[in-house]
């Protein structure tokens, strides 16, 4: 039976102490400022200048958003087509893939569950959805952002198409933590049927039982402003462009997608094992184990997987002895004269073919071959 380790949890240590925070919200709740230095409201003007930027996108954001005509959206009453709304997860969602600021860090799904109406839910869900305890009438913003959420939801109800049928929101977090600007994006999204059941047309709700329940989603995002990317993106660059660390991403691509790979040159088996590289071009003697090393080289199925020479020769074949999925152990039989210039090829069952360096073949003395052994 395996020894069984047992794992504790660890001893409290003085030294690890959790930073106190204060923050704040803006006016309409789309952007929190939040600070680990609490004896002092003064930032380093750099941080400003990166929180800064966060404004300037949400405004250029809230801009382009708005003054974009929503195809799926029901017709103005002079039958143009109206435009997309802040909380329209179609157009929110848009901007998020593709203006390459974000990066998708954290997903879940909050199901809130409440017997309070009006101001009193809008607070309660939106400090379960950012896992603030705030107490009553912190969130001052917070009627008017899910009753804005529920016009949106309004809105998609009476579409004849969508994309998605969500709507959504936006916090952007900015943290001054221990004298680093971190920037980070709450998006959360709530189906719009479910919103339009609990939300009217405006800040106030139904109360249609004594509780209800909404789920929301929640996804976070890491935010890198215009700023990070002007500092740090040539030096990144350069970085991309090594062959080393290109050869890494290669590496570690083909470990994703399970892609056979052979490592170069064949090694000499001891008996105990132990194998040894042989130096190009050899020579490689009959009556010799040799081994192949590599990733993904799959099992020894018969008749689908095969070593042979290339060029291919009568009087030279080889026996295996193990296949798994990190190499391959053969015997060489070599029963004409010295052939040079051989590099062994090895057929997996998927149809994929590797292939050696070549090597010089010693001459053997046998008197029967054949030109490959099929497994």
């Amino acid at each position: 039976m395996p020894n069984v380790t047992a794992l504790a949890l660890p001893q409290p240590d003085p030294f690890n102490i959790q930073a106190v925070k204060r923050y704040v919200f803006n006016q309409t709740g789309n952007i929190m400022m939040s600070t680990t230095d609490t004896s002092s409201d003064t930032i380093q003007q750099s941080v400003r200048d990166v929180f800064n930027e966060v404004s300037v996108f949400f405004a250029a954001m809230t801009k382009a958003i708005s003054e974009t005509t929503n195809p799926y959206g029901p017709p103005n009453p002079d039958g143009s087509l109206p435009y997309y709304s802040l909380y329209n997860y179609d157009a929110l969602e848009s901007v998020i893939d593709g203006s390459g600021y974000f990066v998708h860090v954290n997903e879940e799904d909050v199901s809130y569950t409440t017997s309070s109406w009006g101001v009193n839910f809008s607070e309660e869900l939106l400090e379960a959805v950012l896992g603030l305890a705030t107490g009553s009438g912190a969130l001052a913003f917070a009627s008017a952002m899910v009753g804005s959420m529920g016009q949106e939801g309004l809105n998609i109800s009476g579409q004849s198409s969508s994309r998605t049928s969500r709507v959504a929101n936006i916090v952007f977090v900015c943290e001054y933590l221990l004298g680093m600007p971190i920037v980070s994006a709450l998006v959360v999204t709530a189906d719009a049927s479910t919103v339009t059941q609990v939300v009217n047309a405006g800040p106030c709700f139904k109360e249609q039982s004594s509780s209800t329940t909404m789920t929301v989603h929640k996804d976070t995002y890491m935010f890198v402003t215009p700023k990070f990317i002007t500092e740090y993106a040539a030096d990144l660059n350069t970085g991309m462009r090594d062959p080393n660390y290109l050869n890494l991403i290669m590496t570690l691509q083909g470990l994703v997608e399970r892609t056979p790979e052979l490592d170069p040159g064949i090694w000499s088996v001891s008996q105990d094992g132990s194998p040894t590289p042989v130096a190009a071009p050899g020579p490689l003697s009959s009556g010799t184990t040799y081994a192949v090393y590599g990733q993904y080289l799959g099992q020894n199925i018969k008749g689908k997987s095969a070593l042979a020479f290339s060029p291919s020769s009568a009087a030279i074949s080889a026996t295996v002895s193990a296949w798994d999925d990190s190499g391959i152990e053969f015997t060489l039989d070599n029963t004409g004269a010295v052939a040079p210039n051989e590099a062994l090829q090895i057929t997996l069952a998927t149809g994929t073919v590797l292939t050696t360096p070549a090597f010089t073949i010693a001459a053997g003395g046998r008197s029967e071959s054949t030109p490959g052994v099929e497994l």
